[in-house]
């Protein structure tokens, strides 16, 4: 139904686009701005874009200064070889589709844990882990998110708030001090 879109995730942002972490904006499909909801039809997410992409802009644009020395590029994150990745694809379908359960999603963190550990620069673990422990932690079924073990919706929709550090407190980028933004 097109009303599950209004119950899905996305990154906290202000009016402005402003994040939790100063000079990252987010707006249209990735953004939690309370506008629409977080992950909106199309048309509603193109609007949001074209709106707030200039009020993004402008915010962008007085908050953030040039840097004093020269920029240096960021180091690429690691790919997971093709063989993590089918293995990353079928506990996902498996665990995480459409109907989950908290020893589904318990058994995909773990299988996403042990690939972590093998290959530890590998964003698209952490978007997995993400996913996983959100719906773990989500003890009802609404909108997109169905649980087989928690089949009906609390009485009122609560949200909730994650961070990477929050669910990966020993990785690189939370032990390095890295903020990160706050995903609901």
């Amino acid at each position: 139904a097109a009303a599950a879109h209004y119950h899905m995730g996305g990154i906290v942002a202000d009016d402005e686009g402003r994040t939790t972490v100063p000079g990252l904006y987010a707006i249209g499909e990735c953004a939690a701005t309370g506008v629409h909801g977080a992950n909106r039809l199309a048309s509603n997410s193109l609007l949001e874009a074209g709106a707030f992409g200039r009020r993004a802009g402008r915010a962008a644009a007085q908050e953030v200064q040039p840097p004093k020395a020269a920029l240096k590029p960021a180091r690429a994150s690691q790919d997971l070889p093709p063989e993590a990745m089918a293995e990353l694809r079928a506990a996902m379908t498996r665990f995480a589709g459409v109907v989950r359960d908290e020893e589904g999603l318990s058994a995909l963190i773990a299988v996403i844990d042990r690939l972590m550990k093998a290959h530890p620069d590998a964003v698209v673990l952490t978007a997995a882990r993400l996913i996983a422990e959100g719906a773990l932690n989500r003890r009802e079924s609404r909108g997109g998110h169905f649980r087989a073990d928690y089949p009906d919706s609390l009485p009122t929709a609560l949200h909730t708030r994650m961070t990477h550090s929050s669910v990966i407190p020993d990785a690189p980028q939370a032990r390095a001090g890295t903020q990160a933004a706050e995903i609901v």
